[in-house]
């Protein structure tokens, strides 16, 4: 799975790759940083001054630099991680609480793309199945099972490039033996068709693949969920 704007799959966690080392060995507690927040916004500017190569990072979006213009994200009290790399190679981390009490400054979109590419489906057929790699029907990715695990609960995007004029999208399984969304409507394509993944739906496609079929033709880019 690829991810924008350096959101790693597991989103809550700050710690990313790091591509560089430092002079020094320090503790989490040594990293000496400061936050600037005006009066209560949800941007604080954040300066990393202890030597080395530094994230910093609000859970969910992870800025690799010394210095970020960070993005809160939720009202009340967040969390700013500032996380480090030292000479002997320890993952050290620093956690500052900040309140916010006012959201003036959009929030970036983050992405965790699923798939992205572009191919065309409908038509009552199965090419938009994901299990390439495993049978050979359909024309996208095999998802494993921690994927399907993964996407429950979330609202998944799909976007549409372009349509036919009766054109739907059924989302099931690549049996189909299951729906989870029947025949939804394609309006003004370029669009976007979204859904809720299910626990038990999510159990059948890991067995049976997610399968994108429908009335008409219509071409799509990407399968991806958004903060």
């Amino acid at each position: 799975m690829a991810v924008v704007f350096a959101s790693a799959f597991t989103a809550c966690d700050p710690v990313e790759d790091f591509t560089e080392n430092t002079a020094k060995n320090f503790t989490g507690d040594q990293i000496d940083a400061t936050l600037v927040q005006n009066n209560g916004e949800n941007l604080v500017q954040v300066t990393v001054h202890t030597d080395g190569t530094a994230q910093i990072s609000n859970g969910k979006q992870t800025i690799k630099a010394n210095y970020a213009d960070l993005i809160l994200r939720e009202m009340g009290e967040n969390t700013v991680y500032v996380t480090m790399l030292t000479a002997d190679g320890n993952i050290v981390e620093k956690q500052y609480k900040v309140n916010v009490t006012s959201m003036p400054h959009e929030l970036p979109v983050l992405e965790t793309i699923v798939w992205q590419g572009e191919e065309i489906g409908g038509g009552w057929s199965g090419t938009l199945r994901f299990c390439v790699g495993q049978t050979n029907e359909g024309v996208l990715p095999y998802l494993p099972d921690e994927t399907y695990d993964w996407m429950v609960g979330k609202k998944m995007s799909l976007d549409i490039k372009e349509a036919s004029a009766d054109a739907t999208v059924r989302i099931t399984t690549g049996w189909w033996s299951v729906n989870l969304c029947d025949d939804i409507p394609i309006s003004g394509a370029p669009c976007k068709i979204q859904f809720e993944m299910t626990q038990e739906f999510a159990d059948v496609c890991k067995t049976q693949h997610l399968l994108f079929t429908g009335n008409g033709s219509y071409t799509i880019t990407k399968f991806y969920f958004e903060l």
